[in-house]
């Protein structure tokens, strides 16, 4: 407030800012923002995208090296060359003892390519290995049989062609192992030491071909025969390891032919509970089959809980035991049907009812729906197709009556489904009354005729003949 005209006019009091309160709000703008949040997120995604890029450049420029050195190793097999050729025809000679040709596989491979060269090569191997076993003939020629198969189509082998094969084929891998030997001590004898890798190319053909498993699946018959078999029935005999199973001890003691302390006795060596005991034995009783307690239980011999306590022991559900009674009935019922519609059928056919009945009895039976339909259908194809013929006794009165000859009534007869054993009795039956009523119809012509001469005293007329 002022005193006078000299005095400065009053200022209010300044309020010095807080810069701590001003600097933690400003932090809090800057993270509520996201800006912070942005600039991290955009840095570590340059640095994947980079990382990404870096990486691609570099498993390329490894593709390309490893491609190029993969060209290099294709060309150093020689795969097609002669000398690849003379090498493979070298190292099968060494492996199977046997010279074969480097110029047929040349050959081989100029004509088909290096498919061919190898499927030459493979056919040296499998003609040599073929014809050694059947003939014992070291031969890369293919053999008569299918394919080049050595030996004869259709002629089985010997049990001697098997013994023979089996120990040439071990000869042949014995041979091999030692000459591998030779090669061995050879090559560890030259001055430079990659050209002992020499023998490598047997030891890998060997090791491709399994001859080692496949020695030993020859052996195995030998091994397994006069060894194994003959050594384990001696230890049979002499220490019986075998033993009966549970079923087995329980039916013994079924049959009273082992004792209860006995059984106990061989199912704790099986390694069964004390309590499983008469589990057992219960489990190995042969019990009446379904169909048996049915009847029984049908017939009044035994009461339904028994027939329910029976059924359930033979494995059913208890709520399933009124269903499977049911079941059975309906068979029972089901079979009388059939017989039933059996005669039906028979009167269909006969014609002694119609196609309407048929349809009515069989619609009346507890048969399953699909049955009625190809029982009703087939009645009305036969009705269909059936002709109506003459009756047996209709057709002896025509004969008789001279309207038909035998052998027409004969063919009719045979139509109507008789036997020949029941034609041949018709036949003479009707042969027979036909004697009888001519007899008789000549007799009455007589008498007849006797009657009226005697009223007029005329000579009476011939009787028909």
């Amino acid at each position: 407030m002022s005193n006078g005209e000299n005095c400065p006019p009053d200022v209010p009091p300044v309020a010095t800012p807080d810069l701590a309160a001003t600097g933690k709000l400003e932090a809090v703008g800057t993270r509520q923002s996201g800006i912070a949040a942005y600039y991290v997120a955009g840095f570590f995604s340059v640095l994947i995208n980079g990382l990404q890029g870096v990486l691609t450049i570099l498993a390329s420029v490894f593709d390309e090296i490893a491609a190029l050195a993969t060209r290099f190793f294709t060309a150093a097999q020689g795969s097609g060359t002669p000398g690849f050729n003379r090498l493979v025809a070298a190292v099968l000679s060494d492996t199977l003892g046997v010279e074969v040709s480097a110029e047929e596989l040349q050959n081989a491979t100029f004509e088909g390519g290096r498919v061919a060269a190898m499927t030459k090569a493979g056919a040296d191997l499998f003609n040599v290995l073929g014809n050694e076993f059947i003939s014992g003939n070291q031969d890369t020629a293919p053999g008569p049989g299918i394919g080049g198969l050595p030996g004869e189509e259709g002629k089985p082998l010997t049990p001697e062609q098997g013994v023979k094969a089996a120990q040439s084929f071990i000869g042949f891998a014995l041979s091999f192992a030692v000459r591998q030997g030779n090669v061995a001590f050879l090559s560890s004898a030259l001055p430079w030491e990659w050209l002992s890798g020499i023998r490598e190319y047997g030891e890998m053909m060997a090791k491709n071909l399994g001859l080692g498993r496949l020695v030993r699946r020859a052996l195995q018959p030998y091994i397994q025969t006069l060894i194994a078999t003959p050594l384990q029935e001696a230890l049979n005999r002499q220490y019986r390891p075998h033993v009966m199973d549970a079923k087995q001890l329980a039916s013994a003691y079924i049959r009273s032919e082992i004792d209860r302390s006995d059984y106990v006795n061989r199912l704790q060596g099986l390694g069964y509970k004390d309590g499983d005991v008469d589990l057992l034995i219960s489990d190995s009783y042969t019990r009446l089959p379904l169909r048996d307690v049915y009847i029984l239980a049908e017939n009044g011999l035994i009461s339904d809980s028994d027939a329910q306590s029976r059924i359930s022991a033979l494995g059913f559900n208890t709520s399933d035991i009124p269903l499977l009674r049911q079941a059975l009935n309906l068979e029972v019922v089901q079979a009388a049907d059939r017989d039933y519609v059996k005669g039906a059928i028979a009167d269909l056919h006969n014609g002694q009812i119609s196609l309407s009945t048929f349809d009515s009895d069989v619609d009346s039976t507890t048969l399953p729906k699909a049955e009625k339909d190809a029982l009703k259908r087939n009645g009305a194809n036969r009705v269909g197709s059936r002709h109506r013929q003459l009756s047996l006794g209709f057709l002896k009165r025509a004969f008789i009556d001279g309207q038909i000859t035998i052998d027409e009534l004969m063919q009719h007869v045979a139509a109507l489904g008789f036997s020949q054993d029941d034609q041949d009795i018709i036949e003479v039956e009707v042969l027979l009354q036909s004697t009888e009523h001519k007899a008789r119809a000549a007799a009455k012509a007589k008498a007849v005729a006797a009657k009226a001469a005697g009223k007029s005293g005329s000579t009476p007329p011939t009787a028909p003949q």
